[in-house]
């Protein structure tokens, strides 16, 4: 058998929690360990099951767990406590939890590996490990493929976004040099660089004689004043440099220009404008808008959609600007998942009547349905429908897998209240229950 062949199989044995207990960044650096001669029992999540399977496949003496087991577990985030920091979403190795900065983040129970990284960096320690039953613990453990997919996606995405820093982090000269190859293509592009130079250069000569002037006025003393003259003809040199400029440029290519610019600036403020309006009214419906208010969410949405799809049009296309907008319609996917579970969540909290609870239901199915397919769109698995498919688990076992979770969050919230009331305690555990029995019978009848 080859390294190579040996380190898949030694990784196929792990749990793919990608939690570092062991001592490596995630399951593969420690597969490739093992295979090196590392010792087979530093994996807390996998147990004494994953000790004896790898002692099977490498013909070696099994070990005594070198760490306290880690039970099979799952994060759920208190999200009434969530300040929006990310700090968990740039912890998370597989991309588990959803948010934006200054808006709410969940965890989607079934990505979830408890590997329990979004713990510690918490602010405000709002996040919580529940621990599975043992089928749920064995449903997780067939989903080993699942997380290290979307490990090995995560870290392909964050491959890209060093390069994108890396090549905008290149130095002016680089820079410079570029702009002058690209502006030699034609005549056109090569005035209106030489046009866009003379400019800045014809600014810095100003800002620079204003500022020495300055100077001199208020310190006749300054040790300024013998440079004064120079800059002043510097800066006029510059000027009259650029006026010469102007003046040889096609008047078509420089209307052309300051039409486009002013077009840009108006598509940016129609954006900027569209999304606060957006924002605002989310706001100030709260966390369940009524029928009337979702109606004019909807159409605020559409009028930012829009608003930001012109803006396209008329920014510059980058050589992946395709995958660009990928990456947007997946970060406006979850940022929606993230809205209608809270909406769904309030409503389950307030009591509201089965009718408006079926339709917040109906649009956080939605969501989650547009998360999978920006999720295919952008390359990333989504694992989760072909698990559907397999497995045959419902979207109504994964509602009710959520709502359990919910129920144990918010009764572990009230437990360490000293404030809680009784009425509301027992309120807590009547829901917990309520949850429990919906979801075993649901189990019995499959």
């Amino acid at each position: 058998m080859s390294n190579a062949l040996r380190i898949a199989a030694i990784d196929a044995l792990l749990p793919q929690t990608q939690c570092g207990k062991c001592g490596h960044p995630g399951c593969q650096p420690y597969a490739e360990g093992i295979a090196a001669g590392e010792a087979i029992n530093k994996c807390p999540p996998g147990g004494t099951a994953t000790i004896h399977a790898l002692a099977n496949l490498l013909q070696v003496p099994e070990l005594p767990l070198a760490l306290p087991a880690t039970p099979a577990q799952i994060a759920v985030i208190r999200e009434a406590e969530c300040i929006g920091c990310t700090k968990c979403i740039q912890a998370c190795p597989v991309d588990a939890i959803v948010g934006a900065a200054k808006l709410m983040h969940t965890v989607i129970s079934d990505e979830c590996t408890g590997c329990e990284l979004c713990i510690a960096p918490c602010p405000v320690d709002c996040i919580d490990l529940i621990t599975l039953t043992a089928p749920q613990a064995s449903i997780q453990r067939e989903r080993a493929d699942q997380f290290r997919a979307r490990h090995q996606a995560r870290l392909a995405r964050q491959a890209r976004d060093d390069a994108r820093r890396r090549a905008a982090r290149s130095t002016p000269v680089a820079r410079a040099q570029a702009e002058t190859a690209v502006s030699r293509a034609t005549s056109d592009d090569d005035q209106a660089a030489r046009l866009k130079r003379l400019k800045i250069e014809a600014s810095m000569a100003k800002v620079a004689y204003e500022k020495i002037r300055k100077q001199v006025a208020m310190h006749p003393d300054s040790p300024f004043t013998a440079q004064l003259d120079a800059l002043q003809h510097a800066s006029e040199q510059a000027a009259a440099a650029l006026q010469v400029a102007q003046h040889a440029v096609p008047s078509a290519l420089t209307v052309a220009a300051a039409s486009d610019d002013g077009a840009l600036k108006r598509a940016k403020i129609d954006a900027a404008m569209s999304r606060a309006q957006l924002q605002k009214a989310l706001k100030a419906f709260g966390e369940a808008p009524d029928a009337h208010q979702r109606r004019q969410l909807d159409t605020l949405r559409q009028a930012a959609e829009k608003a930001q799809r012109q803006l396209d049009e008329r920014l510059p296309t980058p050589s992946d600007k395709t995958s660009d907008a990928g990456e947007q319609a997946l970060k406006q996917a979850k940022i929606e998942v993230a809205n209608r579970r809270a909406a769904l969540q309030s409503g389950e909290r307030r009591g509201v009547d089965d009718a408006l609870l079926s339709t917040l239901r109906a649009d956080y199915a939605a969501a989650q349905q547009a998360l999978h397919d920006a999720e295919q769109r952008c390359g990333k698995p989504a694992p989760q429908r072909v698990l559907v498919d397999k497995a045959g688990v419902s979207a109504e076992l994964r509602q009710l897998k959520t709502d359990l979770a919910y129920a144990r969050a918010d009764l572990s919230r009230l437990q360490r209240s000293a404030d809680t009331e009784s009425d509301t305690l027992n309120a807590a555990l009547e829901r917990l229950a309520v949850a429990e029995r919906r979801l075993q019978a649901h189990i019995s009848a499959t």
